[in-house]
């Protein structure tokens, strides 16, 4: 199932859809869950909101109960295929088909009574950053410290503590993020303004985010201080024009 996880962005460009109708999928993760697959699709049809769509499928060829009489049926036919089926009354009213090729994958789908339409998607890296201050000039195991604050608060604040145990609502780059490579990047801005500038479109952007206060104890002289924010886990696309090199905001490279 490895080839087919990962969060995939469309790509207009590569995508021949020509001039038909169909609802375009701008975005599709697929996350592994034991023997199933996870599917998340944000469906956005010209002139209406995105929609988001979720379902399981276990790609082992037997079919399994949707409700409303229909059933779903999962196969990978080959290492690099994923066809996922669902019928009604026997028949199948909607056929998807996923081949991946590296970092692209090729989508087709048909429905009864329409014509088929092909897609195109490219695999999106996933990482997170932390931005830190570097006008406040503080030691480099402060650094770190805040540092490591900001990437485990990103997760921690969606959790929810019962015991000794916890439980942390994922969206789908992080459940792949926290599954695979933990790629994160630090960097540095001037000023406290350019800090609250990345939080607060990250926020505005519906971005991971969790911006962090040093209670001052130890420096600042005991003055609460702003020091560090963290983006994602999240695309490359959503971080980026944040963060890159044509973000908002100028960084540095730590």
């Amino acid at each position: 199932m490895k080839p087919f996880t990962g969060v995939w962005l469309f790509d207009h460009q590569r995508s021949p859809l020509g001039t038909q109708t169909a609802p375009i999928l701008d975005r599709c993760a697929i996350v592994p869950d034991g023997e199933a697959l996870q599917f998340h699709i944000r469906v956005s049809a010209e002139g209406e909101s995105p929609q988001l769509a979720r379902f399981s499928a276990i790609p082992d060829g037997q079919p399994r109960e949707l409700g409303g009489g229909r059933v779903l049926v999962c196969t990978v036919p080959t290492p690099t295929v994923l066809v996922t089926e669902v019928r009604q009354g026997g028949a199948a009213i909607l056929v998807t088909r996923r081949e991946v090729a590296g970092n692209t994958m090729t989508v087709q789908e048909s429905s009864r009574g329409q014509q088929p339409t092909v897609s195109v998607y490219r695999r999106g890296p996933i990482k997170q950053v932390i931005v830190y201050r570097r006008d406040l000039k503080m030691r480099k195991g402060k650094i770190a410290a805040q540092v490591a604050h900001a990437a485990m608060r990103v997760l921690l604040q969606r959790g929810a503590a019962a015991g000794d145990a916890m439980q942390i609502a994922l969206t789908p780059a992080m459940s792949l993020w926290v599954q695979g490579r933990f790629t994160k990047i630090v960097l540095s801005v001037e000023s406290e303004a350019d800090l609250l500038k990345i939080h607060q479109t990250a926020k505005e952007r519906g971005v991971p985010t969790a911006l962090i206060t040093d209670s001052g104890k130890t420096e600042f002289g005991g003055v609460p201080t702003r020091t560090t924010v963290a983006i994602g886990p999240a695309t490359a696309d959503e971080i980026d024009p944040i963060t890159g090199r044509e973000g908002v905001v100028a960084t540095t490279l730590a």
